[in-house]
């Protein structure tokens, strides 16, 4: 059994993938390859999951286009309003909403609220 929270790991300020604005990211569980100078834990899984990590944007901020390849992402809204776009599609998302995208999707998000957003964001292996 592995257990781990927020005061376990640190938050860490990172680019936004060729957004705008301020996020952080707690990596709670795994490793995010695309994120070579945050801190995680690589031999967590025995199965095909990546990382699991909360994310906390500032308003305004954007996560820009990108495309992930042999992998898929579940982003789960926990406060905040946002609007997701998955291969040319737009949703609004707002607290307890979860978005999939599948391997080779393109997406991005913009936070639409006031106040900043939380997301869990769960990345696994295809």
């Amino acid at each position: 059994m592995i257990k781990r929270g927020k005061d376990d790991v640190e938050q860490v300020y990172i680019e936004t993938l060729g957004g705008k604005g301020k996020m952080y990211i707690t990596q709670l569980m795994g490793k995010d390859a695309a994120l070579p100078d945050v801190d995680g834990f690589p031999d967590d899984f025995d199965s095909s999951l990546h990382f699991l990590h909360e994310l906390i944007l500032e308003p305004g901020t954007q996560i820009g286009e990108h495309t992930h390849e042999g992998s898929e992402e579940i982003y789960f809204m926990v406060e905040g309003t946002g609007e997701m776009t998955v291969d040319g599609k737009l949703v609004k998302m707002k607290a307890g909403d979860a978005v999939l995208t599948k391997n080779n999707s393109t997406h991005s998000f913009v936070v639409t609220s006031d106040e900043p957003v939380k997301l869990f964001v769960v990345e696994a292996g295809v």
